[in-house]
């Protein structure tokens, strides 16, 4: 992986979180992507994509967030993005809109929290 992110990866309960420092680009983007992918177990309610510390996120982050969206959906799991309202990246998400396929959430704790209302869902 490029020296331009730092990728930090923590199991909270049964939802994989992994949080990304730094820039995220067409340099680091795919091997970000499988690292990440790697981490989720098949058993996890799914992945929390944190996104407060990085400061760039280009079109390759984007393909990153469907291709990751697009492993856990064929596996019945959720991703969940936190990205303050006030980060720079929050902008191109929105254009792109990230956000009518996965959560986007202020904090951590609400990206947690929605792992928590999905299970109170009825099913369908």
């Amino acid at each position: 992986m490029s020296a331009l992110a730092s990728l930090t990866l923590e199991l909270r309960g049964d939802v994989q979180v992994a949080s990304i420092a730094g820039e995220v680009d067409v340099s680091n983007a795919s091997t970000l992507e499988a690292e990440i992918a790697g981490s989720v177990s098949n058993s996890a309610d799914g992945l929390v994509l944190d996104l407060t510390a990085t400061e760039y996120f280009d079109s390759a982050g984007i393909r990153m967030l469907f291709e990751l969206r697009g492993r856990l959906t064929g596996r019945r799991q959720s991703l969940h993005v936190v990205v303050p309202r006030e980060a720079l990246i929050l902008g191109a998400l929105l254009v792109t809109e990230v956000d009518q396929l996965v959560p986007i959430h202020d904090t951590l704790e609400q990206a947690l929290g929605g792992f928590a209302d999905e299970e109170e869902l009825p099913a369908s």
